[in-house]
């Protein structure tokens, strides 16, 4: 008797060991919010430099976190950037190398559903998981934020536009609440929503997308806003989106959960200059362009007390989100598929380490435009039928120079022969040292042309490359 006393008292003990573990790892399972902008430049902050905007909140996050001084999307458009960033996989890898449009041959275009996300493995792990603001993945069955992991969507389809009967309305899940909203309303409604959401979970672990159409265009903030910086009407729309992540960081610290918290800010592609304005700082081009100023982009991550802080210079990618947030999770990353983002969360807690990146490549639609080995970047030749269509200027004489001192807010259109650049010493890719080092070259093209057998290129499929449901990619109709 004493003897079954004793082993149900064991199997008792064990039982509750094994409960109070799962609990204290559920308890130690951090919330995660990710902070996505929209069109903010490198140079758009004034932690990153900016004079004549100031954006305190911001800048607080940088300081009690970590500051990214070369942190890279992979897309310097809308879409690709964003559906990189959720699955961790390259746009022409995920399907998904073109900004998606309210135009016909789009209808079925969306985030594939195959895909897997960052939600699709959190949710998997039991976290509270919701999208707010700008989707932009397509929004037929199928393509929706509720069909990729998310279990509550909040906010548009898109971009906001008076031009569509539905790119205007707020969508909440799949069905649309609120029709013909203002487009001032959005980023106040967007926060309040958010911090709502953190008070309904803070008992479980939660993920939190909050996509601002900030500061993409119409460039319009909120009248309360307006002349309240030296950098425009821009300026002003800079400084409404840092006050609103002030109140969600605020919040979080009113809510007592600032210490078990990831924050991450980070934009989906450089500024559009030519257009609305805004700063890529001391980088060349911006939207639309595979140039630095295009894919390097202001990125704060800050952990209370778990993360180191500072600033620091590694190269990082917005696809290595994905396996370190699903690390940090206890989830399992996929391995039927490439996974292209790497595990950085050692970098993360340490501030210290190399990239995990050997080679990273800046497509612009299907086109492969350029690629980096370290510290070092290689342009390669195009011409302008080779640019998607927000890109694409037939009359662009090819770059024939060495100085790209002058070459604009739009990139490189058309170019001849391979440009180099040491990112190091020309973060900026003013002059062109190819000449000086051709074995870099050499290696580099080398490079090309293998990944365009892996991922694809104009008029080359890749091994691997999720082709769209369209033809004539690159074009808009």
């Amino acid at each position: 008797m004493k003897q079954i006393i004793g082993l149900a008292l064991w199997a008792f003990f064990g039982l509750l060991v094994n409960r109070m573990d799962a609990q204290e790892k559920e308890i130690n399972k951090p919330n995660i919010i990710i902070l996505f902008a929209d069109d903010l430049g490198y140079g758009d902050l004034s932690s990153y430099g900016a004079q004549d905007v100031n954006t305190p909140n911001i800048d607080q996050l940088a300081n009690e976190g970590m500051r990214f001084t070369d942190f890279q999307v992979a897309s310097s458009v809308c879409s690709p950037s964003r559906a990189a960033l959720l699955t961790g996989r390259y746009p022409m890898r995920n399907g998904f190398p073109v900004a998606q449009g309210k135009i016909d041959k789009h209808k079925d275009y969306g985030l594939h559903p195959d895909e897997i996300t960052i939600a699709d493995l959190l949710l998997k792990q039991d976290y509270a998981t919701m999208a707010i603001g700008k989707w932009h993945l397509g929004f037929n069955e199928g393509h929706q934020p509720i069909d990729h992991g998310f279990q509550h969507f909040y906010g548009l389809q898109s971009n906001w536009h008076t031009s569509h009967p539905d790119l205007d309305d707020v969508y909440s899940d799949n069905k649309v609440v609120k029709e013909n909203v203002a487009f001032e309303t959005l980023i106040g409604d967007y926060t309040n929503k958010a911090i709502e959401y953190m008070e309904e979970n803070k008992e479980n672990p939660f993920f939190l997308y909050l996509a601002y159409h900030s500061v993409h265009s119409p460039i319009q903030p909120s009248k309360e806003f307006i002349g309240t910086s030296k950098g425009s009407l821009y300026g002003d729309y800079v400084q409404e989106l840092d006050y609103h992540v002030g109140r969600l960081t605020q919040a979080l610290a009113e809510k007592k959960l600032d210490e078990n918290t990831i924050v991450i800010f980070l934009s989906d592609n450089g500024p559009a200059i030519c257009h609305f304005g805004g700063s890529a700082g001391p980088l060349n081009g911006g939207k639309y362009t595979t140039m630095e100023g295009g894919f390097r982009i202001p990125a704060i991550i800050k952990w209370k007390g778990k993360f180191a802080t500072g600033v620091n210079d590694t190269f990082l990618s917005s696809m290595d989100l994905l396996p370190t947030l699903a690390s940090l999770a206890g989830a399992e990353i996929p391995i039927d598929r490439v996974i292209d983002g790497k595990n950085i969360t050692s970098i993360l807690k340490t501030g210290k380490g190399v990239s995990p990146h050997k080679f990273v490549y800046y497509y612009n639609g299907i086109n492969l435009q350029a690629i980096r080995k370290g510290l070092w970047k290689l342009h390669l030749p195009r011409t302008s039928d080779d640019q998607p269509f927000w890109s694409k200027n037939r009359n662009e004489k090819p770059f024939e120079g060495k100085n790209l001192k002058n070459i604009g807010c739009r990139g490189l259109i058309a170019l001849k022969h391979p440009l180099l650049f040491n990112l190091k010493l020309d973060m900026g890719e003013l002059t062109d040292i190819s000449h000086n080092h051709p074995e870099i070259v050499e290696e580099l093209l080398k490079e090309a042309e293998r990944v365009r057998k892996e991922l694809g290129d104009i008029e080359v499929i890749g091994t691997d490359q999720r082709v769209p449901p369209f033809e004539n990619i690159q074009e808009k109709i």
